[in-house]
């Protein structure tokens, strides 16, 4: 009889601490304090989805113009890839190379720019059939940032299409060889 009262004592001190711990634990969740400041989350990619990484190599066009993505030949599950896109009548190539981890590629940028190298970071997250792609990239310093999407380029004979195109979007400059500026602006 003894032990069972020690028994059911010492499972009531343990209910009370844990039932402590959740009442601390709701207050803190509560608090502004411990919440992480809006703009923390926007660098934070979502949990990687299984993908074969074979779907985000090739050629893709993206709101910052034509994207060539290959596997990293010198680190293993890593991937480079290039963007091209036109400005003040000149060709500006930006690089980028990151960790594909699943359907999520974390990569570092880096494009030239009048006021010399333009650099930072970012991620895409490729939908699972790899037609689609769509993330977030900012500079170094964060004082730029901007979100990225492409799909997959139509082919040019006329074909079978590899995905959806992308709708067509109204030209806010009457050209139809318009193409969105790059990322990120240069001054």
């Amino acid at each position: 009889m003894r032990r069972s009262k020690t028994s059911f004592l010492g499972n009531t001190v343990r209910v009370a601490l844990v039932a402590a711990a959740a009442v601390a634990a709701a207050a803190s969740a509560g608090s502004t304090n411990n919440k992480p400041a809006a703009t923390s989350t926007a660098s934070t990619p979502p949990p990687p989805q299984a993908m074969d990484p074979q779907l985000a190599m090739g050629l893709w066009q993206s709101s910052f113009g034509a994207v060539k993505i290959e596997a990293d030949p010198q680190l293993q599950g890593s991937v480079q890839g290039v963007w091209v896109y036109d400005r003040g009548g000149g060709q500006v190539i930006g690089l980028f190379l990151g960790p594909l981890k699943g359907n999520v590629l974390e990569f570092q940028w880096q494009e030239p720019s009048d006021a010399g190298e333009l650099s930072g970071a970012g991620y895409l997250v490729f939908d699972p059939y790899g037609q689609r792609f769509s993330g977030k990239w900012w500079t170094g310093s964060r004082d730029r940032t901007g979100e990225w999407t492409g799909w997959r380029q139509q082919p040019d004979d006329g074909g079978a299409a590899t995905g959806p195109a992308e709708p067509a979007q109204p030209d806010p400059y009457g050209d139809d060889g318009y193409t969105p500026p790059p990322p990120p602006p240069s001054y």
